[in-house]
């Protein structure tokens, strides 16, 4: 399941400057045509067994810390025949101690019998009768001639005050192919240099995550001949002699681009033919993921929308997890009465931007992150982008809400955390998450482990 977007904004202002000598600013774009949506794409599946093959989700089922006697809510369990022959569900069972604590509600009486495809569900309840840890299985057996019986771990505890303990995995890409589209235009001078001066940041955190990665650069000029989607400087490979050098080098495109900033279009051609097969051959990689990043002071012009842009880019994968957009722009539209956008003064310059609207859109639709193209802390709005591009996140959203911050507990790979804004995490009430910072961010696969307590008293 795709998480919600982290969202990173560090400033916001009403007020837009232009910068002197430069009039792209075009506020007044035409209305969007959306294209058509994009062909259906080869999902790749192995084909299914002749055999009855059982699925049976989840795989672990976890009811937390409860006050004693009070019930959990009822989890849902679901069995899925995966094979092309019928599959028959003969019991579902409880087995191991303080099985009276737990119930659900499958109809033992007959067989069940599911057809290629066909799922079908029931709920386990929990209710703990005393303070102490439960420890069960819930077990399904079926006729799959290769799995007769799946049996499901399944806990819960009683504790007074309850403290709950939940676990996640820093989930990564081993291979990913990341796109960077930069506005060229003119009015982006004290942006791109802001941006310049802070890209080792990025490209620093990136390559230290060892990856088997391919990054490109392409420019929002869709006017110009040899832009138009083409990657500029070639393709930086984790072999490339320098490849944070090389990417610094790339990554600077000047100012004297076109003033109608297509970076949605300039993407789209980059990863479609001919440009895919021909000038940018070799950079997107069947088996990689695919992050994209666009950096630009005004809003897209393409004649494109956010939804049909998402569905062509979510369509070249067969799993939308290997999917990302992240954009660092203005602040978008929020409300009528905001027209977005930004400022900042840095050092003797002002950074400013337009909303960039239609690119927080995509990268709402496909867990790409926002952060503010005026921000004066870009090297942590880079080391974001440069995680999320590998497909980590900085963010972990909990199940259920501590009662009391002071008594929790966070450990990454087995070591302690606190409970700090640089190198630490820290707790947000509003979204119910905890996010990483600094050098306390969870590392490819590493495991964190969250213990807090929740009040105790039964639910209504």
């Amino acid at each position: 399941m795709r998480s919600t977007p982290t969202r990173l904004i560090w400033s916001a202002s009403a007020l837009l400057l232009v910068a002197a000598g430069c009039s792209d600013y075009d506020l007044h774009r035409p209305d969007k045509v959306e294209d058509d949506a994009p062909g259906d794409v080869d999902s790749g599946d192995p084909e299914p067994s002749d055999e009855p093959d059982i699925a049976v989700t989840p795989a672990i089922i976890d009811f937390g810390g409860l006050a004693k006697d009070c019930p959990a809510d009822p989890i849902e369990v679901t069995i899925t025949n995966e094979g092309l022959a019928d599959l028959v569900v003969s019991e579902v069972a409880l087995d191991g101690q303080g099985t009276s604590a737990f119930s659900h509600d499958y109809d033992n009486a007959s067989e069940l019998t599911l057809a290629y495809g066909e799922s079908h569900t029931f709920e386990v309840n929990f209710t703990p009768t005393a303070w102490v840890d439960y420890e069960i299985e819930v077990q399904v057996s079926s006729n799959d001639p290769d799995e007769s019986r799946v049996d499901v771990p399944t806990q819960g505890n009683g504790a007074e005050d309850s403290m709950y303990e939940e676990g996640f995995t820093q989930d990564f890409h081993e291979e990913v192919d990341v796109l960077w589209v930069v506005d060229n235009s003119c009015s982006m001078d004290e942006e791109l240099q802001r941006v310049r001066d802070n890209f080792d940041f990025f490209i620093t955190e990136f390559v230290g995550l060892g990856l088997d990665f391919n990054l490109a650069v392409i420019t929002t000029d869709m006017d110009t001949a040899g832009h138009q989607g083409a990657i500029q400087g070639g393709i930086i490979t984790e072999d490339s002699s320098d490849p944070e050098a090389e990417f610094l080098t790339n990554i600077d495109q000047g100012s004297s681009g076109s003033g109608s900033e297509k970076g949605l279009a300039a993407t789209k051609a980059a990863l479609s033919d001919p440009l895919l097969s021909g000038d940018n051959a070799g950079f997107m990689r069947d088996d990689a993921a695919l992050a994209v990043v666009i950096v630009s002071d005004e809003d897209d012009d393409s004649s494109t929308s956010s939804s049909s842009f998402a569905s062509f880019l979510l369509g070249l994968k067969s799993d939308a997890e290997l999917v990302s957009f992240s954009s660092i722009v203005g602040d978008p539209v929020t409300s009528s009465d905001w027209l977005g956008g930004c400022q900042e003064w840095s050092g003797a310059d002002m950074l400013s931007a337009s909303a960039g609207t239609t690119y927080v859109e995509v990268s709402d639709a496909t867990g790409g992150i926002f952060a503010s193209i005026c921000t004066s802390n870009y090297d942590e709005a880079l080391q974001h982008v440069s995680l999320t591009s590998a497909g980590m996140t900085v963010e972990f959203q909990l199940s259920q809400e501590p009662s009391d911050l002071a008594q929790m507990t966070v450990t990454v790979a087995g070591n302690d955390v606190g409970n700090d804004a640089s190198d630490g995490w820290t707790y947000d009430a509003t979204t119910n998450t905890i996010t990483f910072h600094g050098d306390a961010i969870p590392g490819p696969g590493d495991d964190v482990v969250v213990s807090y307590p929740v009040a105790s008293e039964c639910g209504s």
